[in-house]
C-alpha cells in the first residue's frame, strides 16, 4: 500500500560549561537515549500531523490533516491510532476521498478503516493487515510521514546523517536506505527534514519533504496514470508521557486483507493507498 508522505532525522552537539577557571565539555545532547526512556507501557503521545501533496499534471493541492496516539510497550516498539481526513482545494483537478480513514496498529497488526475497498463481509468494518499478507503504508510509517522517529536505530542513522545541527534543531537529507536499509520506500529518493526537540531532547516537530514518483493517479476520466507526488509533511508531538490505551477492534468487525471476496483495491482517490 502507498501512502503520500515524507520523511525525518536528527542530531546531537556538544556544549561546553566553564568552572573553577577550567572550560569543561557537559554531556552532550542524546535523543535516542531520550526516546528510549519513553518506551513504558501504558504511556505514550499525542500527535498532530498535516500533509500537503501536489501532483504532477494536476492543478492544486491536497491537503489532509491527521491526529490520534502514539502508545509505547515495554518492547521498546510503539502503537499507534490515527485518524486522516483529506479536504480538497480550491482549483483541484483530482477526486479526494473525504470520510475519515482510520489506522489501529497493536502488536504486528494494523486494521483500517474508512476505505472503498468494495465487497465487504457482513458486520466487517475493518480490514486487517500484517499476518500472511502486506503491511499497511511503508516501514515504520505512521500517518504520512515515512521516518519513524520512534524506532531507535532509524532515529540514531538519521542523527547521524543530519549536516547542520544547533540548540533544539537538526537538519539534513536522507535516502530511503538510510532510513529502511535493503527494505523500503524505493519510490522515494530522497527525504529532506527538520527536526525540533525540546530541553528534554524529545521530538516536538518534524518536517519532511519527499518526491515518490510513478505513482499510479486517476486522470480526468478515471484511468490511472503514472505521477510524481511532491508532499510535505509537518507533524507535531505534544503530551509526552500520557497515558494511553490502545486496543484493537473486536475481532468480527475484521477481515484479513487477503479474505476480501470483492476487488482488492480501493477507489483511485486520493487519500487511498
Amino acid at each position: 500500500m502507498k501512502r503520500l508522505a515524507v520523511a525525518t532525522a536528527l542530531a546531537a552537539t556538544a556544549v561546553l560549561s566553564t568552572g573553577g577557571g577550567h572550560a569543561q565539555a557537559a554531556t552532550a545532547p542524546d535523543p535516542v537515549k531520550s526516546m528510549k526512556k519513553q518506551f513504558v507501557a501504558g504511556r505514550g503521545v499525542l500527535v498532530s500531523e498535516t500533509t500537503r501533496s501536489t501532483i504532477s499534471g494536476t492543478k492544486g493541492a491536497a491537503v489532509a490533516r491527521t491526529t490520534g496516539t502514539i502508545g509505547f510497550v515495554k518492547s521498546g516498539t510503539a502503537n499507534h491510532d490515527l485518524t486522516t481526513r483529506w479536504k480538497p482545494q480550491p482549483g483541484m483537478t483530482l477526486p479526494v476521498n473525504t470520510a475519515p480513514t482510520r489506522a489501529i496498529k497493536v502488536g504486528r497488526f494494523t486494521y483500517v478503516s474508512g476505505f472503498g475497498w468494495g465487497e465487504m463481509p457482513a458486520g466487517a468494518k475493518w480490514i486487517r493487515f500484517g499476518k500472511d499478507n502486506s503491511s499497511w503504508g511503508s516501514v515504520g510509517q505512521r500517518g504520512d510521514q515515512l521516518v519513524d522517529v520512534f524506532n531507535p536505530a532509524v532515529l540514531k542513522n538519521a542523527l547521524a546523517k543530519a549536516t547542520i545541527a544547533k540548540p533544539g534543531e537538526y537538519r539534513g537529507t536522507l535516502t530511503a536506505k538510510d532510513l529502511y536499509g535493503e527494505s523500503g520506500v524505493y519510490e522515494v529518493d530522497k527525504v529532506s527534514f527538520r527536526l525540533f526537540v525540546n530541553r528534554d531532547q524529545l521530538p516536538v516537530r518534524l518536517i519532511t519533504e519527499h518526491r515518490e514518483k510513478d505513482t499510479l493517479i486517476p486522470n480526468e476520466d478515471h484511468k490511472l496514470v503514472r505521477r510524481t507526488v511532491h508532499s510535505l509533511v509537518d507533524t507535531r508531538y505534544t503530551g509526552w508521557g500520557t497515558k494511553v490505551k490502545i486496543v484493537a477492534p473486536p475481532a468480527h468487525e475484521a477481515v484479513d486483507f487477503d479474505d476480501l471476496p470483492g476487488p482488492l483495491a480501493p477507489e483511485p482517490w486520493i487519500g487511498n493507498p
